[in-house]
């Protein structure tokens, strides 16, 4: 219980203002003009960077993007293509997102309009790409674009989409997301290495779906507003956290490990926030007697197995917020956002039921081929990479 409160605490204490959840994603917004289609892309300059790859290394990052742009965009009205009328205009926003404007003149000034982005989606395979357009009859239309699915079709008219279509894209969004997401599906095998019994799957996959279902809701509504880059640390820790947990159902940790891991993560903690660190020093605080309370339970001979709806659920918490992020930053208009919250709630959950149903077909088929022996070297490998996929992100994030 103490550890479980230390975690609430860990929760409470992220209380500076929200700031972007670190995902690949990028925003375009359309308008039609006397037939034609002119259109403003925004992306976070630090995700540019990686255009760079291939080109020259005196090339720019507003030159990249430009290039990108030209070369990444296709847009067409009643079948035929639409020409780029001049080179796109990039600057960078005081913000630290490059803006790039285009026009693209159409032969046929009538018609749907398709528009086919693929500016960064290729360099990146979890990449959201939000596309809205604003014809000159009718209401302002949304798509959800990703790598697998970069085409928007526009309607001439402005006509707004069913309720069932726009659900549809949101629980697409929703499973793109949790299956691109690497850190939450190494949250969910270090929690899969936990568990033994399908009680214990059903009650771990539940209290994460809880916890995360709560805060994603009061996140996207603006009631809680965590800062970005410490949830991102932080999801990092419940990964590192949950998969050493899952080392100590065989060997339980004695007081010196106890003292020295909460000694190093407070002295990791006061580096941190003394360097201007991205996590808060009451995080720190409340991470040191989190852990050092949930060893010293272990030491004393708790079970592993008890605290797994619970700090599913805790950790829950932190994910849901990053969850929230990539809606956070997408310009909802207001109604939408009812379906946009329940449609990427399920499809998050459909995502992580695909997951863990695929994990465990594995596992059964694995264990039917593999001696007993190499299977528990394989539990120590998987425990080993997921310990050091955690902690990697956990520091790396810490400091970013």
């Amino acid at each position: 219980m103490r550890g479980f409160l230390a975690l609430l605490f860990v929760f409470i204490g992220l209380t500076a203002p929200a700031a972007a959840h670190e995902r690949s994603r990028s925003i375009s917004n359309w308008q039609e003009i006397a037939g034609d289609m002119a259109g403003e892309f925004l992306l976070d300059a630090r995700q540019a960077t990686l255009l760079l790859a291939t080109l020259p290394p005196e090339t720019s990052l507003e030159d990249a993007f430009r290039l990108r742009l030209v070369d990444g965009i296709q847009v067409r009205r009643g079948g035929g293509l639409c020409s780029l009328a001049a080179p796109p205009v990039v600057r960078l926003l005081p913000d630290g997102r490059l803006q790039g404007r285009g026009a693209w003149a159409c032969d046929l000034r009538t018609g749907p309009v398709e528009i086919d982005i693929q500016v960064y989606s290729p360099v990146s395979p979890n990449h959201v790409h939000f596309l809205q357009a604003q014809m000159e009859l009718g209401e302002r239309q949304e798509f959800v674009l990703t790598r697998g699915n970069t085409l928007a079709r526009i309607n001439a008219t402005g006509e707004a989409l069913s309720l069932p279509r726009r659900l549809g894209r949101y629980v697409s969004l929703g499973v793109t997301h949790i299956l691109g997401g690497p850190d939450h599906l190494a949250f969910l095998s270090a929690l899969l290495l936990v568990v033994a019994t399908r009680r214990q799957i059903l009650t771990a996959t539940l209290g994460f779906t809880l916890g995360h279902s709560a805060t994603l809701a009061l996140a996207f509504l603006g009631w809680i507003s965590p800062p970005g880059a410490a949830i991102e640390a932080l999801i990092g820790f419940s990964i590192l956290f949950v998969a050493g947990e899952s080392a100590f159902q065989s060997a339980r940790p004695d007081r010196r490990t106890v003292i020295l891991v909460s000694a190093g993560l407070l002295a990791i903690g006061l580096v941190n926030s003394l360097l201007g660190g991205a996590v808060p020093i009451t995080v720190w605080l409340g991470l040191v007697i989190f852990t050092g309370s949930y060893l010293a339970w272990l030491e004393a001979g708790g079970d592993v197995r008890r605290t797994i709806p619970a700090f599913s659920a805790g950790f829950g918490l932190i994910h849901g917020v990053g969850f929230a992020g990539i809606l956070l930053e997408l310009d909802l208009p207001r109604d939408d956002r009812v379906a946009a919250l329940f449609g990427f709630n399920l499809g998050v959950e459909l995502g992580q039921l695909i997951f863990v149903a695929m994990a465990g077909l594995l596992v059964v088929l694995v264990r039917q081929i593999l001696p007993d022996r190499i299977l528990a070297y394989g539990r120590l490998a998987a425990i080993a990479a997921l310990s050091a996929a955690g902690g990697y992100w956990f520091l790396v994030r810490a400091w970013s």
